[in-house]
This record gives C-alpha cells, sequence and structure tokens, in this order.
C-alpha cells in the first residue's frame, strides 16, 4: 500500500513539475510578447477602428461606418496604385529572383576571391535606399544624366529622354533600381542554399556527363524550391512595403504612374489630411498581404509534403 502510495505521489509531482514547465517558456517571450502586442497588435486594432471614423488625424472624429471602405472601392486613385502595386510585383520579384540565383550559381563554382564577389553583389542591398534613390536620380536626369550622356556617346540619341518624367518608362526605371538594390540579398539566400546541396550530387552528375545547364535543370532548380517560396513570399511582403525609393525618385508622379499603395496611403494620411480614409486603406493592404502569404504557406507545406 506504501509502495502505491509513493509511486502515486511521484506521478503527481511529475505531473506538476511538467506543467510548470510548460509555463516557463512563455515567460521567457512574455516580453517580446508585451512589445508585439503594444507596437503591432494595438497598431493594427486601432487602423481597424480608425477605418470607420471620418477623422483629419487632429481634432473629434464622426463614425461614418463602412462609408471609407465604399470610398475606396470607387477611388479609381486607389485602382490605378493598386494596378501599379501588382505591376511592381510582377517586374521585380521574378527578375530579383532570377538574377539572385544565376549570380549565386555562378559563384557557387568559383572558389578564388569567392566572398570579394559576394561582398560586391550584396552592397547595393546594405547603402541606405536614400543614397541609392537620389544616385539614380541623377543617372536618369533627362539633360547631363550618365545614362542619357552614354546613349547619345553611343549614337542612339533617340533612346535618350526623361526617365522619370514620361508614364511610359517611370515606373520601368523605378522598378530597374529596385531589382539592382535587392538582388544581392536573393543571390545571398540562394548561395546559403547552394552549399546545403550535398556536393556528392553534382560529382555524380558530371560523372553521367551532366553539363552546367542539366545540372542546374534537374538538381538546383528542383532541390531549391523551398528557397523559391521562402523567397517569393518576402519578395512580395517586402514589395508591397516599398515606400522610400518611389518618395525620393518620383513622389508617385508623373500623373501617379509610379504610384503605390505604400505612397497612396502616405498621401492620404499625411497629405491630405485623410487619417479615416488611410485607415481603411491600411486594413485592405493588410487583409492582401494576409491572403497572400496564407495562400503560398500552404502551397509551401504542400510541397514539403
Amino acid at each position: 500500500m506504501d509502495i502505491v502510495l509513493t509511486a502515486t505521489k511521484s506521478a503527481a509531482a511529475k505531473s506538476k513539475k511538467k506543467k510548470r514547465g510548460r509555463f516557463t517558456g512563455l515567460y521567457f517571450v512574455l516580453p517580446l510578447l508585451l512589445f508585439v502586442s503594444v507596437f503591432t497588435f494595438f497598431g493594427i486594432f486601432y487602423n481597424v477602428c480608425i477605418g470607420f471614423f471620418e477623422w483629419s488625424g487632429i481634432g473629434s472624429k464622426a463614425f461614418v461606418g463602412l462609408d471609407n471602405y465604399v470610398s475606396l472601392l470607387h477611388d479609381p486613385n486607389f485602382y490605378q496604385a493598386l494596378g501599379n502595386t501588382f505591376y511592381f510585383l510582377v517586374v521585380t520579384i521574378p527578375l530579383s529572383m532570377a538574377l539572385g540565383l544565376s549570380l549565386a550559381t555562378l559563384l557557387n563554382g568559383v572558389w578564388v576571391a569567392d566572398g570579394l564577389f559576394k561582398s560586391i553583389f550584396f552592397l547595393p542591398h546594405v547603402i541606405a535606399v536614400v543614397t541609392v534613390g537620389t544616385t539614380f536620380a541623377g543617372i536618369y536626369e533627362p539633360n547631363f544624366g550618365l545614362l542619357n550622356t552614354m546613349l547619345r556617346f553611343a549614337g542612339v540619341e533617340n533612346w535618350a529622354h526623361a526617365w522619370l518624367s514620361e508614364p511610359a518608362t517611370a515606373l520601368n526605371a523605378i522598378a530597374a533600381v529596385y531589382i539592382f538594390a535587392n538582388t544581392g540579398f536573393y543571390m545571398l539566400i540562394y548561395y546559403t542554399s547552394l552549399l546545403n546541396i550535398d556536393q556528392e550530387i553534382f560529382e555524380a552528375a558530371k560523372i553521367d556527363g551532366a553539363g552546367v545547364l542539366r545540372q542546374f535543370r534537374h538538381i538546383i532548380f528542383p532541390m531549391l524550391s523551398g528557397t523559391h517560396i521562402t523567397l517569393l513570399i518576402l519578395g512580395i511582403i517586402h514589395a508591397l512595403k516599398v515606400f522610400d525609393l518611389i518618395w525620393i525618385m518620383t513622389e508617385g508622379g508623373p500623373g501617379g504612374e509610379t504610384e503605390l499603395i505604400s505612397t497612396f496611403l502616405f498621401r492620404e494620411s499625411l497629405l491630405k489630411y485623410r487619417t479615416g480614409y488611410s485607415g481603411a486603406v491600411s486594413v485592405v493592404l493588410l487583409l492582401i498581404a494576409f491572403g497572400y502569404t496564407a495562400f503560398q504557406l500552404r502551397v509551401y507545406n504542400k510541397v514539403r509534403r
């Protein structure tokens, strides 16, 4: 009887200790959880609430219900910004990933001064966006900019024009700068993933007579499927938040041709003092990002299986 009682007490003590251990991790993450709750979750909740009011950011608020969202759905400027954002994503992310993967593949076969090349390609990503935007705004300058000067020197003066002032080229010109600034990040992630692939696979492929292109098609590209999806998610989330580069180079012009959701939100909130309306815009942007991320994670989980 004493043995049974002792065993019962021991089991109860272990169970109590196990339950107590479950909360140990919570104690460690509690400060971070409080920080995120105050500065992130509260901000999201506050934006959702503000979207139901007409408010300039100063003074009293007037409850308008869903009027801000109805106005948003009938605002052509919003649809223009949304379309520009979608176009920006479609142009910049695939090209950045393709260039990053190409550079990573080339660097994977370089053993001399590979660190130097990685630093050179990654350098534009760590340079301040203000510096990059200002520099390329000067390069695109129509009269004395480096690009037009080189075109005139090469004898193709007809190609020289105001790159950032013409609607047909403004957004593409900024997209080229964005690709230049972010390709190094994609390159570094792909390069790290390539190092995790067993090198014996490449040796076996060489023995079987597979060249570089066949290795890329049948080994490198398929085995980096998880990296592709991860970079696609990160790239879209980051591109949805692009603001500084656009604002430095064109401020959304000409005629809204380079206006993205981020700059549209800034303009409505801080320049037009439509805080309630901008709250509705931010909620829509959050839903778009959340919906796409959920979709991509579902696809990623299927690929992993």
